[in-house]
């Protein structure tokens, strides 16, 4: 299956923001009876990563039948 230019930077900007939307919560809550804040739970990771280890990644990608997605970035 091969993918344009077009639909790969779709997928790329798709991605990041979900990954931003899934960013952990800062947020507190007050509980009444204390008046003491409570640190929000963490969200639930919507996109789970494999890091540094791209033939399980590859292997998972194909047993699931999905596109593999690579981020790759430079500190320039």
């Amino acid at each position: 299956m091969r993918f344009s230019l077009a639909s790969a930077l779709t997928y790329v900007f798709a991605f990041s923001f979900a990954a931003r939307a899934a960013a952990p919560a800062t947020a507190t809550v007050a509980t009444k009876a204390t008046k003491a804040t409570v640190p929000a739970p963490e969200p639930k990771k919507a996109v789970p990563f494999i890091e540094d280890d791209y033939k399980r990644a590859l292997a998972e990608a194909k047993a699931r039948k999905r596109p593999l997605f690579i981020e790759a970035w430079a500190p320039w």
